[in-house]
């Protein structure tokens, strides 16, 4: 599988995904990306506007991304080789304000219902995209979940093919803020 050409959509999927956390929720659950037969899986941690992914890379070892919508870092860290790495992180920004004017920059959301989902009631959004570059996605869809303010579906289909992103056994509960640390014994890398 090509890998790169899934860049775009899972990109435009998590601007969604990670765009709305009201209430300063606190949950972990498991994420799963599918795309092309294939299913990657997260362990995600959620407190405000912080976020922990968690993701075993095939053949071994463990990809971990912090990000921190508050300050617009999005950190990668590289736990066999103790090091990590900074981004700006101007896309993914958590925060307070409930999604349709989070994203009324980047995208016009259209209320098409409701359902529920992993116990949580959602309200259905359709995305259109004002970015040309994101018109490439022929359709996406995000389910926000109430009670989270937070989108815990994503389903979004493209010239590449369809990616959805779910969020699935949801645990709500204070998360440690040490998960959103780079350990002290981790090294800065850059290109």
């Amino acid at each position: 599988m090509n890998w790169k050409r899934l860049v775009l959509p899972v990109a435009v999927l998590s601007i969604l995904v990670f765009s709305g956390s009201a209430f300063a929720a606190e949950f972990k659950a498991d994420m799963a990306v599918e795309t092309a037969g294939e299913t990657i899986t997260s362990k995600v941690y959620v407190s405000g506007s912080l976020m922990r992914h968690e993701t075993k890379i095939p053949g071994g070892g463990m990809n971990i991304s912090i990000f921190d919508g508050a300050r617009g870092i999005m950190y990668v860290l590289m736990p066999e080789e103790k090091m990590f790495m900074e981004f700006p992180n101007d896309q993914i920004v958590l925060g307070d304000e409930d999604i349709e004017k989070k994203l009324s920059g980047e995208a016009d959301l259209k209320k098409i219902g409701t359902e529920t989902i992993d116990g949580y009631q959602c309200d259905k959004y359709e995305v259109i995209y004002k970015d040309p570059d994101m018109r490439d996605m022929d359709s996406s869809v995000v389910w926000v979940a109430r009670k989270l303010n937070f989108p815990i579906k994503g389903v979004s289909e493209g010239k590449d093919g369809t990616v959805i992103v779910t969020y699935k056994n949801i645990k709500e509960e204070a998360i440690d803020r040490s998960l959103f640390e780079i350990p002290k014994d981790y090294n800065k890398f850059s290109f």
